[in-house]
């Protein structure tokens, strides 16, 4: 939660089976505790993916009422990939790479460099194969993000970040979105949607070849 310039609070929470009950209980907690109402949240930023599938539905879920219910509520949609690029902004790179996992040997990865102290795409990211971004990214490069929990990114000029630098943080998002509202980067809520990298597991195999049938009445 942003308070002008400046993060307020941060909360993070256990939600298991119960995402959007636990999410909007702690946004009217933090509320309560800093003596606002919902009528004076004036900016909504949010995550929109790559993530998880139920963990981006809710997210967006929740904050697309919100704007429904709050009108003067201008709306962000944050890359996840850029949220984790603020996780390095004190360490030193001349190229900063996010990995994301997007299974199957494959990532989905983003090249950042600093301009006027800020964490700037040098591009847009894109999903392509973890041994041919390794191949083609700039060097030196410093390597986040949770792909590297799971594939062998591996060349000359890389380097790999500490682990925890790999996940997104509440700051990030918050850092993203705020430097986005301060140059009138708006999304309406209508338009935010989820960036999802692979269609869910139940439509993947419903597709493979010979598992559909044809119904029978």
């Amino acid at each position: 939660m942003g308070g002008g310039e400046a993060m307020v609070e941060a909360v993070t929470f256990w939600a298991d089976r119960r995402h959007a009950v636990q999410l909007v209980a702690r946004l009217a907690e933090v509320l309560s505790r800093h003596d606002l109402r919902p009528a004076d949240i004036d900016q909504i930023y949010v995550s929109i993916g790559p993530g998880s599938f139920t963990g981006l539905r809710v997210g967006i879920t929740v904050a697309r009422t919100l704007a429904q219910l709050l009108p003067d509520a201008a709306c962000v949609a944050v890359p996840t990939i850029e949220a984790v690029a603020e996780n390095a902004r004190d360490l030193e790179f001349e190229h900063l790479g996010v990995v994301m996992d997007a299974k199957e040997g494959t990532v989905y990865a983003g090249v950042f460099v600093r301009r006027e102290g800020q964490i700037t795409p040098a591009g847009e990211p894109a999903l392509k194969p973890a041994d041919a971004f390794a191949a083609e990214c700039p060097k030196p490069i410093r390597l986040i993000g949770e792909a590297l929990g799971y594939q062998k990114i591996i060349g000359g000029g890389i380097a790999i970040g500490d682990e925890s630098l790999w996940l997104p943080r509440p700051e990030g998002l918050w850092r993203v979105g705020r430097a986005t509202a301060r140059s009138s980067r708006f999304t309406s809520y209508k338009d935010i949607l989820p960036l999802y990298l692979r269609k869910p597991e139940a439509v993947r195999l419903w597709e493979l070849p010979g598992r559909r049938k044809k119904s029978k009445f």
